[in-house]
């Protein structure tokens, strides 16, 4: 795999991460704005897509093992 495709995919996955990361901030912080946590619960699906498919073509090309990144997603 390219090294510059490489980068990109796992920024893909990092950006995915991120979101799910900052839903989980703001659901334990017990600050609940109550429109914001239903449009993000929605965009779940897009964003757990968007993960799968960056994880697969890493775990696919990719000479690392990035399999265990998939079990901590």
């Amino acid at each position: 795999m390219e090294p510059a495709r490489r980068v990109h995919l796992i920024k893909r996955r990092a950006v995915a991460k991120a979101f799910l990361t900052r839903l989980q901030n703001l659901i334990e912080s017990g600050v609940r704005k109550l429109n914001d946590i239903p449009v993000r619960i929605n965009k779940l699906p897009d964003i757990f897509n968007k993960y799968k498919s960056a994880q697969d073509e890493l775990e696919c090309v990719g000479e690392e093992n990035y399999t265990g990144d998939r079990k901590e997603f």
